[in-house]
């Protein structure tokens, strides 16, 4: 083989295999993976966006909430907070608790 075409090819190759790197680290780039990862957290977030002010409200609308919410305030742990809130299922849509929007709802309430 000619040693031009020899050394063209591997400057192909080199010149690739740093392209690829130089974009999928700075230029924006993603993968499969990494691109279902971001869509799954976008997800959860606009899930917890949505679904917290429906939780605040099922909490406020039920029959002993100023009582409730005094007992939410006295739980210092943020654990704590959140374990009250899915006991009560004010998070709950259909038959299931989402724990993001959980934790964003125990946090609104106790700021409120």
């Amino acid at each position: 083989m000619d040693p031009k075409w020899k050394y063209g090819l591997w400057g192909v190759a080199l010149g690739a295999v740093l392209c690829a790197i130089v974009g999928l680290k700075w230029g924006g780039w993603e993968t499969r993976s990494s691109a279902q990862v971001l869509a799954q957290e976008r997800v959860n977030a606009a899930l917890v966006k949505a679904l917290t002010p429906i939780c605040i409200a099922k909490f406020q609308t039920a029959s002993n909430a100023p009582a409730k919410l005094d007992e939410l305030k006295k739980i210092s742990s943020a654990w704590a907070r959140e374990a009250f809130v899915r006991e009560g299922k004010w998070a709950e849509i259909g038959n299931d608790q989402n724990t993001p929007v959980i934790d964003a709802c125990a946090n609104a309430l106790y700021k409120l």
